[in-house]
């Protein structure tokens, strides 16, 4: 089985989330194969569970919203949204910064705000060693409660679209904020200049039911991959125990916040770095200190298998050789940066559905 996506010319946002509303899922393939003006990147799927786990539940939706559609269920779509962490360096990092105090002040002087962001949470926009950990930590956790909230006034009824389509994007751009600023910043020129692109791609469908993982499923986890991995998306809002040991979140540790991966959705992440065996076991050694100093096993029982680091590993690419993200950049991104389509396929380019 292959995974393709199709890029075209376009804008793309890198401080919040993307949403396309094409119905491109309507077409064929090879129409979407085809199409002028645009680059293709292709993955081959493995044959691990989980993964075909993912290609049985990405036919069941897309098939549901097809037929519903072709039914006469015109609302019965569904959008697909990307969110793309591009290089970090000081202009864009500082640029990033700026973006999450005017979002600050604009919720809370926003008339159908229903909660304030305190000042002091602002972060740093001319010092760019001043990280503000904590800072970056509690929006997180704003981020999280806030998105409840938000799911649950949608439920009731008690916001109106426009308004809560307003609060979504200003939430998930705190969230990609957050994460862009957390990762470490290494000073010194060829960190810089290096060029890094993270792309979590997703489609939210009108769903009957979750698909909740079970304990099988997470046997694969690891982060150990080639160039060019396709990865199965978190797919969780907030933080698993994993990432919490990255960013020195304990305090979610406390608050019994850790999120980890639970349910599948046919959703998917690419960053074009390779990680070896080596790298992981080194990783694992920091993960392992970090459960000890601050006595984890206390808090949570990390011997159920939810609590395997790493995350699940879909495929590798096979239509480009890119060694770094640099070169996806140059090939791809450089001339047709906005996701036009995404489809899986057989062996042979051919629908599946």
């Amino acid at each position: 089985m292959r995974y393709h996506i199709v890029y075209e010319p376009g804008f793309v946002n890198y401080t919040g989330s993307n949403v396309g509303k094409d119905k491109f899922w309507l077409k064929d393939p090879t129409e979407l194969l085809t199409q002028p003006n645009t680059n293709v990147v292709t993955w081959e799927l493995n044959n691990l569970p989980l993964t075909l786990k993912f290609i049985d539940l990405y036919k069941e939706r897309m098939t549901q919203v097809i037929r519903k559609h072709k039914l006469g269920y015109r609302d019965y779509n569904f959008n697909f949204i990307y969110d793309v962490y591009q290089s970090r360096n000081e202009k864009t990092i500082l640029a990033s910064r700026i973006e999450m105090n005017n979002i600050i002040d604009f919720l809370n002087n926003y008339e159908h705000s229903w909660f304030t962001i305190p000042q002091e949470l602002k972060l740093n926009e001319a010092d760019i060693d001043d990280q503000r950990i904590k800072n970056l930590n509690e929006l997180h956790d704003i981020f999280e409660t806030e998105m409840e909230v938000l799911q649950s006034k949608l439920n009731e009824g008690s916001i109106e679209y426009e308004v809560s389509d307003l609060f979504w994007h200003k939430l998930q751009s705190i969230n990609l904020i957050v994460h862009f600023n957390e990762k470490t910043f290494v000073q010194d020129d060829e960190a810089d200049d290096r060029t890094t692109y993270f792309t979590s791609l997703k489609f939210d469908v009108p769903k009957e039911e979750d698909f909740l993982l079970t304990p099988e499923d997470y046997k694969y986890f690891t982060l150990v991959r080639p160039e060019g991995s396709l990865t199965l998306d978190f797919g969780t809002v907030g933080k698993d125990l994993f990432t919490c040991s990255v960013t020195d979140d304990i305090e979610l540790v406390h608050k019994d916040m850790v999120s980890q991966q639970f349910e599948l959705n046919p959703w998917v992440q690419f960053d074009w770095f390779p990680c070896s065996e080596k790298e992981w076991d080194d990783q694992m050694v920091l993960y392992n200190d970090w459960i000890e100093e601050n006595n984890v096993a206390d808090y949570l029982d990390l011997s159920q298998p939810k609590f395997n680091p790493g995350r699940h590993q879909l495929g590798h690419c096979i239509s480009h050789d890119f060694s770094h993200p640099e070169e996806f950049v140059d090939t791809i991104i450089s001339q047709t940066p906005k996701i036009n389509s995404f489809f899986i396929t057989d062996d042979d380019n051919q629908n599946i559905l």
